[in-house]
């Protein structure tokens, strides 16, 4: 029965809301950068060499891809708190079983336990190795 499943998490009640807690305030602090740095990509145009003109593309490529990785990191945030929900925070999506405090308390939207993780990597590596 899928609900046995919560049961069987390793994170006290306290544990877990410490980990909520860090989750929804990092949830703010991307929402925040997010906005920040959408409006920051309308600077002013104004002519110049071509150094100024490079200078300008290299910053706004940077702006872009921690746009990007801000972006995924709070799709992850996100799904970590629809996860506490539904129940299942806390739980590997791969094995169904209870992912340690000290992972979550580095990472606490991870998806994965270290060994699945690992498992995961190492799979990885042999596809990629083969093609």
């Amino acid at each position: 029965m899928a609900l046995s499943k919560s049961t069987e998490k390793s994170l006290t009640p306290a544990q877990e809301k410490e980990l909520i807690q860090i989750l929804e305030d990092t949830r703010s602090e991307l929402q925040d950068k997010l906005k920040k740095r959408r409006g920051g990509t309308t600077a002013e145009q104004t002519p110049g060499d071509e150094a100024d003109l490079a200078s300008e593309d290299a910053e706004i490529s940077l702006e872009t891809r921690l746009m990007d990785r801000d972006a995924k990191l709070l799709r992850e945030v996100e799904r970590a708190l629809e996860k506490v929900q539904a129940g299942t925070y806390g739980l590997c999506e791969g094995t169904d079983e209870p992912i340690g405090y000290a992972r979550l308390k580095l990472r606490p939207w991870t998806r994965y336990s270290v060994t699945y993780k690992e498992e995961l990597e190492r799979e990885e590596k042999r596809l990629g190795s083969g093609e």
